[in-house]
């Protein structure tokens, strides 16, 4: 089971995991590590953990329906299996999300371990071109 914990309590033993996701997936880790502390801290996001690994979730409210998503923003393994962390609890952050009164439970990632975890669905999927624009 995860459990929610307090950011200033764990932050040492989370930090190290938040850089060397900053390392190894730098594409995908676009916001910074004092972000983290800070979203958890102001409470816009939440710090859940237990002995494989941890993970910090935010609610995300669509405008149009109304329904919220327990949206899990980076899950980290100790052991960093395949899926990790989601794939093995899925089933809490399930729990945790109807306990807070969500609709579904996502993730937004290009991590190619998420495609092979048959309990998500893609929902939509995000396509973009770069473009170099000059500073005028």
């Amino acid at each position: 089971m995860l459990e929610p914990r307090s950011i200033r309590k764990e932050w040492d033993r989370i930090k190290p995991g938040l850089e060397e996701l900053k390392a190894k997936w730098p594409e995908l880790c676009t916001w910074r590590i004092e972000d983290v502390y800070a979203d958890v801290l102001a409470e816009q996001a939440a710090l859940y953990m237990n002995e494989d690994g941890w993970a910090v979730c935010k609610l995300d409210t669509d405008q149009y329906s109304g329904k919220t998503d327990l949206f899990i923003w980076i899950a980290y393994s100790y052991e960093n299996k395949r899926g990790g962390i989601l794939e093995k609890y899925l089933p809490s952050f399930i729990e945790v999300a109807k306990h807070l009164g969500c609709s579904g439970v996502s993730t937004s990632s290009s991590h190619p371990a998420l495609v092979k975890m048959t309990a998500l669905k893609p929902v939509y999927t995000n396509y973009r071109v770069d473009v170099d624009v000059e500073s005028t």
